[in-house]
């Protein structure tokens, strides 16, 4: 199967969408280690500010800035819309995950949460857009 990805004239740092990624699987990491789902109530609302909205109103994003600028990192423009189109699989799933525990499904609650994770270490460590596989996937079932 051949990946591919979303594409859009906007563009965004990669660093700082690679240091956003680590905040997420920190958060959710903490999520795990504590069962607080109030880590992943703000995941979703910081998901959705970047994937239906400029993400002017994200925290991790204004933090990320900051710290890329912290540590001077030069920017790597990429394209936006592989990137926008990760958050809204990241809102889902925090949604999903949200709804897990408040039906008192903790086992899967902590699953996804896991799932989640390891996408987040994946891009935030290696680069590495899950967000782009599972597009490619949805492409195919269109064709």
């Amino acid at each position: 199967m051949e990946i591919s990805c979303p594409i859009s004239a906007e563009r965004v740092n990669e660093n700082v969408i690679r240091i956003i990624a680590f905040m997420v699987a920190l958060i959710a990491i903490s999520c795990l280690i504590s069962s607080n789902y109030w880590a992943i109530i703000l995941l979703l609302v910081d998901f959705a500010a970047r994937a239906f909205g400029s993400g002017n109103f994200s925290l991790l994003k204004l933090l990320a800035l900051q710290i890329a600028k912290i540590l001077a990192l030069k920017p790597q423009m990429k394209d936006l819309a592989p990137k926008k189109f990760a958050a809204t699989l990241g809102f889902g799933f925090s949604l999903l995950i949200t709804a897990m525990f408040l039906f008192n499904f903790s086992i899967m609650a902590m699953a996804l949460t896991s799932v989640m994770t390891i996408f987040a270490l994946l891009e935030s460590l290696f680069a590495v857009c899950v967000g782009c596989y599972v597009y490619s996937f949805i492409q195919t079932f269109k064709e």
